[in-house]
């Protein structure tokens, strides 16, 4: 086939497709089908193989494939039975632990596939080769997908693996929103349920639940006719950066994720997240925002970034906070451990410690766990 297409112009065009999907309130499995089959558009594949994750125990949720020519319910069987547990799953846990998101099968095998079980039982079995591997994540492991080759083709390339690297954090906020709204739909309601409100086109209340008027009284104090025409400053906040990430005018735009954290009344912290329904029988597109308390992990980096630290110490504490050595960090940055030390040093300084225990301490537990601050 004889691709025409300037490359640069086709990436941007399926990076903007699949932040747009991200935000369109798809369900899980959906999305990953969808994404992957705007990714086969610039990064080609013969089959593909991804699934969602529940953040807390890792392990996969639901899962969804399609090329490897033979039944699905059969691969399936032939995944689960030896390959996810021995190979895939710790394989996902290391990129997370390491802020990995893509990683290509020959990177792992150091350029011979034959080490690896998954290629070895389930890829060379029916014909495939190479295989690009991505994490979604959103603070957490939210789902993955493994794009696949022919035996015979090509491996991906650097510019394949940067247009995956680029949407993976849009498809990891897309499926933690969808992952809220199903437990919202699911649950009874509770004091941390997330809750949920839709806007019509004109930014007006269509619809909410209980949870998110509990949620929204906790940050801010209602104009009476707020449902009529007057929504919450953060609910229009979350609405405007929804609108500009999907029609940007500039990269920052174009990678923005409508998302926004805020402290209440009651001192609890809350993060709103923005998506935009699919139209559908003549109506217009409404758009749905969830509201759910933040994670501790979420407001740990809140304290870190109130510090200035730059981004390669922002990076080095956070590894330092993760029980990594020196030599560890120099190795997973890249840097010398000379330059190591020179930013520990200076994250040292800013933030008025002497030591890497006072430093994870203050950044990571001061006025977020008191109670425990004494052990």
């Amino acid at each position: 086939m004889i691709i025409t297409e300037n490359r640069t112009l086709r990436d941007e065009r399926v990076f903007s497709d699949v932040k747009r999907l991200a935000s369109a309130g798809l369900d899980g499995p959906e999305l990953l089908r969808r994404t992957a089959d705007r990714l086969r558009r610039s990064v080609p594949f013969a089959a593909y193989c991804a699934s969602t994750v529940d953040p807390a125990s890792k392990l996969m949720t639901h899962g969804v494939a399609d090329g490897f020519g033979v039944d699905d319910s059969e691969t399936g069987s032939i995944f689960l039975d030896r390959i996810y547990f021995e190979e895939d799953l710790p394989a996902m846990q290391k990129m997370v632990r390491e802020r990995r998101t893509v990683q290509t099968l020959s990177e792992t095998t150091g350029g011979r596939l034959d080490r690896s079980l998954r290629y070895r039982e389930l890829l060379k079995p029916y014909g495939l080769g190479h295989e690009m591997g991505t994490a979604f994540v959103d603070g957490s492991l939210w789902g993955g997908m493994d794009l696949i080759r022919e035996a015979g083709d090509p491996d991906f390339r650097s510019g394949d693996a940067a247009l995956v690297r680029r949407v993976a954090p849009h498809v990891g906020a897309g499926l933690k929103i969808a992952a809220l709204r199903s437990r919202t739909i699911a649950a009874e309601d509770g004091p941390d349920i997330p809750g949920v409100l839709t806007l019509d086109p004109e930014g007006r209340v269509l619809s909410f639940t209980p949870a998110a008027k509990r949620w929204l009284e906790d940050l801010e104090d209602f104009h009476p006719a707020w449902q009529e025409s007057d929504p919450p400053a953060l609910v229009k906040m979350v609405a405007n950066a929804l609108r500009y990430a999907l029609a940007p005018t500039s990269d920052r735009e174009a990678n923005l994720i409508p998302r926004v954290r805020a402290r209440g009344l009651s001192g609890r912290w809350l993060t709103l997240h923005g998506s935009l329904s699919e139209s559908a029988d003549g109506r217009p597109s409404e758009t749905v925002v969830v509201i759910e308390p933040a994670r501790a992990e979420d407001i740990t980096w809140l304290n870190v970034t109130s510090y200035g630290l730059s981004p390669r110490e922002e990076e080095v504490v956070r590894l330092v906070a993760r029980g990594h050595s020196t030599g560890q960090i120099s190795a997973s940055l890249f840097i010398s451990e000379y330059t190591v030390q020179r930013h520990l040093q200076n994250a040292f300084e800013k933030v008025g410690v002497r030591s890497r225990r006072e430093l994870v301490k203050r950044l990571f537990f001061e006025n977020l766990l008191p109670g425990m601050l004494d052990d």
